[in-house]
């Protein structure tokens, strides 16, 4: 009887022992099953996290890029749009609509010398008619080389301005008219001063000539003067330059362009010491005005 409760008592605690592996079985698969999900679901958080940093770069990149094509397109057309000013600065002109220098100082430049000298003085419509930017007119006598280096032809309509009734100029106070104004050179090639008045140079029409003014409508620092002591006198081996100018009304200038000359007289008939030096002959020659 003792040998089969023995026998029992075995078969029970086997039994037990069973029922407890069993149960410490499936606790640790529960762990390692709880485990895996818990590794799978850090890995799905990873993969998470960096799908939305790759997201989050893609999304800086194109921001970027379009800042980029932006600040692209702005600059090129903040670029355009100087390119433009430039192009209209580029395009303003000195002129008026007539065509006369309204800008810049007088000069005896070719650009400067199309600086007028009339308008200033008379006021009113000034419209240069005629330009001249070369030598037109050389002569040596032999002893004083006459060269005229450029020349234009101005026409004054409506003089507006108040001009002093004893000046020449205020020839064109009451009528249209005309001013040539030539920039003369005369060179002294000898040894010796010589006398010459370059206003007793005419311009001869068909039938009437004009005198010429080394005042009317010369700026001070443009006067053709031959020396210091005197402006008659032209020194010795030097070269005097300035300007020559010739006024008339519409009737005289439109008598001048029917046979337009220039007669420039000798030196040696005006400066006695001259006689039977250089060329004794005046020169009268063409000078188209229009």
């Amino acid at each position: 009887m003792k040998k089969w409760w023995m026998i029992a008592l075995i078969l029970s605690l086997a039994v037990f022992a069973a029922a407890c592996g069993n149960e410490d079985k499936e606790k640790a698969d529960d762990s390692k099953q709880e485990v895996s999900k818990k590794a799978e679901k850090k890995a799905t958080t990873k993969d998470d996290s960096k799908d939305d940093s790759a997201t989050s770069e893609d999304s800086t990149a194109d921001s970027t890029q379009q800042d980029s094509m932006k600040d692209t397109a702005d600059s090129s057309a903040q670029s355009s749009g100087d390119s433009s000013t430039t192009s209209n600065s580029k395009e303003n002109s000195d002129t008026d609509q007539n065509g006369t220098s309204t800008d810049g100082t007088f000069s005896l430049s070719q650009t400067g010398f199309q600086v007028s000298n009339v308008l200033p003085i008379t006021g009113g419509t000034v419209k240069t008619t005629y330009l001249s930017s070369s030598p037109s007119f050389v002569k040596d006598f032999d002893n004083l080389v006459i060269t005229v280096n450029q020349y234009k032809v101005e026409s004054v309509q409506g003089a507006s301005k108040q001009m002093n009734a004893a000046d020449p100029t205020s020839f064109l106070q009451n009528q249209d008219g005309y001013v040539v104004t030539l920039d003369v050179s005369i060179k002294n090639k000898t040894s010796q001063d010589i006398t010459y008045k370059p206003d007793m140079i005419n311009l001869v029409g068909a039938n009437e000539l004009t005198g010429g003014s080394l005042d009317n409508f010369v700026p001070s620092s443009y006067h053709l003067i031959g020396s210091q002591a005197d402006p008659y006198v032209f020194t010795a081996g030097k070269t005097a330059r300035g300007l020559l100018t010739f006024t008339m009304n519409n009737s005289k200038f439109d008598d001048l362009t029917k046979n337009s000359r220039i007669a420039v007289p000798s030196p040696s008939k005006i400066d006695a010491n001259l006689k039977n030096q250089g060329d004794p002959n005046d020169v009268v020659t063409s000078f188209p005005v229009n």
